[in-house]
C-alpha cells in the first residue's frame, strides 16, 4: 500500500468519511505532502479547522504510520507529512529485488475462472487497424487479470459460417469465369483464379470490395449469397467444404498479423461448430419454452422469431419499424445474435452441448493453441466460467444487451450479471489518412474524419502499418528483428494509450512517430537502464544501502515505482490498457530525469558507473535496476517485449 493510502485510511477512520485528498506543499521543508481535509471538514464538524488538524495529528501519533517521520499543522488547518526517506526507498527496493518479474502481481490467487474473448475478426479479408484495437484492448485485460491472480482463458471467435465469408466465397464461385457449376465443379479451377502474387487475406480484402460492386448491378449474384449462406450453414457439401478452406486460411493469415503484436489465444471457436454441436437447437428450444421469443405473423417482423425488447412496433418518419431482435430470420437463417446466446451459455456451462477439441498447433511463443472441430474430442478445460468478457466495440451494445436480456429470461440471473461486454470506440481516419489511401467516400463527416469500410476496400490493413513502421525504423537500427520488435511496441502502445471510450482518429504521422509519448521512448528508457547496468558489471542489490540525503529526482523514481502494483490493481478494474501506458510513460520520463540530474544540488554531474564513492554508486545503480525490473513488468503486461539493446 502506498504511503499516502495508509495515511488516507486512517484519516477516513477518525473522522468517518470516505474520500481524503492530497496535494504538495509549496515549499518541500513544510513536507512531501499534505491535506486540507480539516477546511473541508469544519462545517460538519463544528469546529475551527485548525483544531481539527490538531485533533487528527494527536490521533495519528499514537499509530505506527510506515515510513511517516514528522506530522506537522500549519494554518489555517493543514496536515503536512514528511516522509522517512532512506527507510521508504530502502523498503521499495529490496521489494523490488525480492519479487522480480512478479513484482505488481497479486499474491492471491483468485478461484474465479475469466473467459474472455476478443479479436473475432470475420475470415473474409485481411485485418484493418479497428480490428487490431480489438486484439490489443483484449489482450491487455487478458494479461491484467492474469497479473491480478485470477485464472483466464482466451478465446477468438470465427464466424465461418456469417454473410461476409459467404460474399467471399459468392465471389470466388461465381464472379468470374470459371463460373462453379456451369464452366466446372473442380474446385481446383476456382482456386486457380487466386493471385498468388499477394497473401491470400489481401487478395480477398479486393475481392470482397469488388462482390459488393457486383451486388448492386446483378440481383442473380445476390441470389446466390441466399444460397451459399444456407450450404454454410448446413456445412455439408462442396460449397460448405470450400468456404470452410477459405476461412481456414484467412484465419492463419490473421493469427501471423496478430503474432507480430505479440497477442496469442488458448482456443478457436468457430461458429460452424456451434450449428454442428446443436449449440443453437439447444438454445433455441429453451428460449421458446421460456417465452423469452416469440414467432411474429404479421408487421416488419413477419415469419421471424424475435426477442422482445424496447418499444417493440414504433412509428418512424420512414414508417413502422421493430426494436425487437430478430434471432431467426423468415428464411429461416439464424442471426449472429441468435448464436451468440447459445454460445454465451456455453461459456458458463450451462448448455448441455459442448465442443470437440484438438490443437491446432503450437503459437510463436511456445503456447499451444486448440481449436473447436468436428473431428475433435472431448475436454474438460474450456468454457466453465465465472464471469465472461466480451471485447466488442460499442456499436454491438444493443445486441450484447439482447443476449444477456435473453439468458435472465431464461433464468440464468448469476451468468447474466457476470456477462461484461468491454465496448470500445471504433478507430477511424484523419482527412489526410484518408487522402494518403488514395480514396474517400460519402462517409466524411465536416472535420474530415472517414470511418474505414471493408465493403468499399477503405482502411488501413494491420500489416501495411507495421510495414511501413519497420522500414521507417530500419533508418536507424541495424537488425530487422529490433525493428519488428520496435513496430509492435509502437503500434501496441499508440492503441493502447488512448481510453477506450475514445475514438481513435488514425494519422498516419501521429502512429508512425518514434519520439515523445510513444512505445518506442518506452523501449528506449529500458534499453538505456540495461546498457548502464551492463556496464557496471555484477552488484549485490540486495545489500545496498540508502544515503541519509535522498534527492527529489530519486524521491520521485521510486514514488512512481511503489505505485506499479497499485496501477496495476486499478486498470484490471478499469478494464482498459490506458492506464498502464500512461503509468508506463511517467516511469520512463521520472528515470530519465533521474538519469540526467540525479542531484540538482551538485556541482557537476557524474556518470553512474564512474561514481568514485562505492555505496553512493551502488545505491545510484540500484535504483536503476529497481526501474528497470518494474518497467518490464509493466511492459509485459502492455504486451510490449522489452529490448536490452536497440
Amino acid at each position: 500500500m502506498l504511503v499516502q493510502d495508509t495515511v488516507a485510511k486512517e484519516i477516513k477512520q477518525i473522522l468517518d468519511i470516505t474520500e481524503v485528498s492530497f496535494n504538495i506543499p509549496p515549499k518541500r521543508e513544510m513536507g512531501d505532502f499534505s491535506t486540507a481535509v480539516s477546511l473541508a471538514q469544519a462545517k460538519r464538524l463544528k469546529k475551527p479547522p485548525i483544531q481539527i488538524a490538531e485533533e487528527i495529528k494527536e490521533q495519528l501519533a499514537g499509530i505506527n504510520l510506515p515510513f511517516i517521520r514528522e506530522i506537522s499543522v500549519t494554518t489555517p488547518g493543514y496536515l503536512n507529512f514528511k516522509i522517512d526517506h532512506p527507510a521508504y526507498v530502502q523498503s521499495v527496493m529490496q521489494q523490488v529485488f525480492k519479487e522480480k518479474d512478479a513484482y505488481g502481481r497479486s499474491k492471491s490467487k483468485k478461484r474465479l475462472k475469466v473467459l474472455i474473448e476478443h479479436t473475432n475478426v470475420n475470415p473474409n479479408k485481411a485485418m484493418h487497424i479497428g480490428h487490431i484495437r480489438n486484439a490489443i484492448i483484449g489482450d491487455t485485460v487478458s494479461r491484467t487479470l492474469r497479473a491480478s491472480g485470477y485464472n483466464v482463458e482466451v478465446c477468438n471467435y470465427i464466424d465461418d459460417t456469417g454473410v461476409q465469408v459467404a460474399d467471399v466465397v459468392v465471389g470466388m464461385l461465381y464472379m468470374y469465369a470459371p463460373v462453379y457449376g456451369v464452366d466446372t465443379t473442380d474446385l481446383a479451377d476456382i482456386w486457380a483464379k487466386y493471385d498468388t502474387s499477394q497473401s491470400f487475406d489481401y487478395w480477398c480484402w479486393d475481392l470482397y470490395a469488388r462482390v459488393q460492386e457486383e451486388y448492386e448491378k446483378y440481383a442473380d449474384l445476390r441470389k446466390r449469397r441466399e444460397e451459399v449462406l444456407h450450404e454454410l450453414e448446413s456445412h455439408k457439401g462442396p460449397i460448405a467444404e470450400f468456404g470452410k478452406e477459405v476461412a481456414t486460411k484467412i484465419v492463419h493469415a490473421h493469427l501471423a498479423t496478430v503474432a507480430r503484436l505479440n497477442i496469442f489465444y488458448d482456443l478457436l471457436n468457430w461458429e460452424s461448430d456451434i450449428l454442428e454441436r446443436g449449440f443453437w437447437k439447444t438454445a433455441f428450444e429453451k428460449l421458446k419454452q421460456s417465452g423469452a421469443v416469440v414467432y411474429e405473423t404479421k408487421g416488419p417482423n413477419a415469419g421471424c422469431w424475435v426477442v422482445r425488447y424496447g418499444r417493440g412496433l414504433v412509428q418512424t418518419k420512414d414508417g413502422v419499424r421493430s426494436e425487437d431482435k430478430i434471432l431467426v430470420r423468415s428464411n429461416g437463417t439464424v442471426t449472429y445474435t441468435g448464436k451468440d446466446i447459445a454460445y454465451q451459455m456455453w461459456k458458463f456451462g450451462v448448455l448441455e452441448n459442448d465442443f470437440l477439441y484438438k490443437l491446432w498447433g503450437i503459437q510463436p511463443n511456445g503456447q499451444e493453441l486448440f481449436t473447436t472441430a468436428p473431428d475433435g474430442e472431448q475436454m474438460d478445460r474450456f468454457g466453465h466460467a465465472g464471469r465472461v468478457i466480451n471485447v466488442i466495440d460499442v456499436r454491438q451494445s444493443y445486441a450484447q444487451q439482447i443476449v444477456y436480456q435473453s439468458l435472465r429470461k431464461l433464468g440464468y440471473v448469476r451468468e447474466a450479471k457476470n456477462s461484461e461486454h468491454l465496448g470500445y470506440e471504433i478507430v477511424v481516419l484523419s482527412a489526410s489518412a484518408a487522402a494518403e489511401l488514395g480514396e474517400q467516400s460519402e462517409d466524411v463527416d465536416q472535420a474530415g474524419i472517414q470511418a474505414m469500410s471493408g465493403r468499399k476496400g477503405l482502411g488501413v490493413k494491420a500489416d501495411d502499418l507495421l510495414n511501413r513502421m519497420i522500414e521507417r525504423l530500419m533508418e536507424k537500427v541495424e537488425k530487422r528483428e529490433t525493428a519488428e520488435i520496435l513496430a509492435a511496441a509502437a503500434v501496441r502502445y499508440f492503441m493502447s494509450r488512448f481510453g477506450i471510450n475514445k475514438m481513435i482518429v488514425f494519422d498516419f504521422n501521429e502512429a508512425l512517430r518514434t519520439t515523445g509519448d510513444t512505445g518506442i521512448y518506452i523501449e528506449y528508457a529500458h534499453a538505456r537502464a540495461c546498457s548502464i547496468l551492463a556496464k557496471a558489471g555484477k552488484i549485490d542489490f540486495t545489500k545496498v544501502s540508502t544515503p541519509e540525503k535522498v534527492t527529489v529526482p530519486e524521491m520521485n523514481l521510486i514514488r512512481i515505482i511503489e505505485e506499479y502494483p497499485s496501477v496495476l490493481e486499478r486498470s484490471g478494474k478499469e478494464r482498459s490498457p490506458s492506464g498502464l501506458a500512461r503509468y508506463a510513460f511517467d516511469l520512463a520520463s521520472a528515470f530519465t530525469d533521474y538519469y540526467e540530474n540525479p542531484d540538482p544540488e551538485a556541482e557537476e554531474r557524474v556518470p553512474f558507473i564512474k561514481i568514485k564513492d562505492p555505496e553512493l554508486r551502488a545505491y545510484r545503480l540500484s535504483l536503476v535496476a529497481a526501474f528497470r525490473q518494474t518497467l518490464a513488468n509493466v511492459m509485459n503486461v502492455l504486451g510490449i517485449v522489452p529490448l536490452e539493446r536497440i
